[in-house]
């Protein structure tokens, strides 16, 4: 059986029809991020380190680490970001997989997830996913998230419509826009795509509403602890223009 996240992964415009304008429409930038990770390996003496990018989307940060001397293995559920991080990222390997039920058929010095933990609302779904997580980091590995964290999502999610437009690589423009609203510890999030041609005649209009549910910092301790990490550093997010992420840093 398919998770709900990763049926999300394969039906959000976002992910789906317009995977073609992800990087156009989210811009934060991949350094720090992949900064933070390559300091982490180098300083445990991993120098050229095998990484999983789970949830790579279109593989800005794994094209990033691969630039670094990583050996990178990209993962996903969506198959149209994952035909976009393949163009992006043509040594690398490409895995379709469900977060929450990952076949353990190796292991790696790293597991990186940016976000995607975010989109796991069922309490079953996120203690399989992290379980998942654990099985394919190697003995002496790191697993390195990036997550919203409950309080300041909740701050952010003030039921105001966001909209940003954007060109592109056909001349066509696409408008997307979004309202979060926070509701019984979930972030309820209403989604419009409104395409264009380049002379402004309408070409399509999508629809898409779906959950997220941010985490506190106990609830990551508790988890990681609960599938075998001992060593569990949280700290404020880096490379997000906003300040409700927070980097776990976790270890066995």
């Amino acid at each position: 059986m398919t998770s709900r996240s990763a049926r999300v992964a394969t039906e959000r415009p976002f992910y789906d029809r317009h995977a073609d304008a992800y990087d156009a429409l989210i811009t934060d930038p991949v350094e720090p991020w992949v900064e933070a990770v390559h300091e982490r390996l180098q300083g445990a003496g991993i120098t050229r380190a095998s990484i999983l990018d789970a949830g790579c989307g279109t593989g800005r940060h794994g094209e990033a680490l691969a630039a670094l001397g990583h050996r990178v293995t990209l993962l996903d559920a969506s198959p149209a970001l994952l035909a976009v991080a393949s163009r992006r990222c043509p040594n690398a390997r490409i895995l379709r997989a469900d977060l929450c039920r990952l076949e353990a058929d190796e292991t790696y010095d790293a597991v990186v997830c940016r976000g995607v933990l975010n989109d796991l609302v069922e309490d079953a779904e996120r203690a399989a996913a992290l379980s998942s997580l654990a099985k394919i980091t190697g003995q002496d590995g790191f697993l390195i998230l990036d997550v919203r964290e409950r309080e300041a999502s909740a701050l952010r999610a003030d039921a105001e419509w966001r909209a940003k437009t954007v060109e592109l690589a056909g001349g066509e423009r696409l408008t997307f826009s979004s309202r979060p609203t926070w509701h019984g510890g979930r972030i309820e999030v209403e989604e419009r795509y409104e395409l264009r041609s380049a002379d402004g005649r309408p070409i399509a209009v999508h629809e898409y509403s779906f959950a997220m549910v941010p985490w506190t910092r106990a609830e990551l301790q508790e988890g990681l602890s609960r599938v075998g990490f001992t060593r569990v550093e949280v700290r404020p997010g880096v490379g997000r223009r906003s300040p409700d992420r927070i980097l776990v840093v976790a270890r066995r």
